[in-house]
């Protein structure tokens, strides 16, 4: 196996990951940015607002199909 097979793999299975866990990664970065604002007293809101918003621009890159409420989520990848 290549080093371009491996990479392939490797961004697959990321990819795999981010579809399957994306409301996780949706809700901490929610957090992130409330506990940033409560640290900050305020000051820094819109900022931290924006950085929230770039990460779900970044990851709508990579991972676009964000499943609804009703959706069901991607399946697991089988054992290794």
């Amino acid at each position: 196996m290549g080093l371009k097979d491996m990479i392939a793999k490797a961004r697959t299975s990321a990819t795999g990951a981010l579809a399957r866990h994306r409301n996780k990664i949706d809700r901490g970065i929610d957090t992130v940015g409330e506990v940033a604002n409560t640290r900050t007293g305020g000051r820094y809101a819109t900022r931290i607002r924006k950085g929230g918003d770039q990460a779900r621009a970044g990851l709508d890159k990579i991972a676009p199909d964000r499943p609804g409420p009703d959706e069901p989520l991607p399946t697991q990848p089988g054992p290794r």
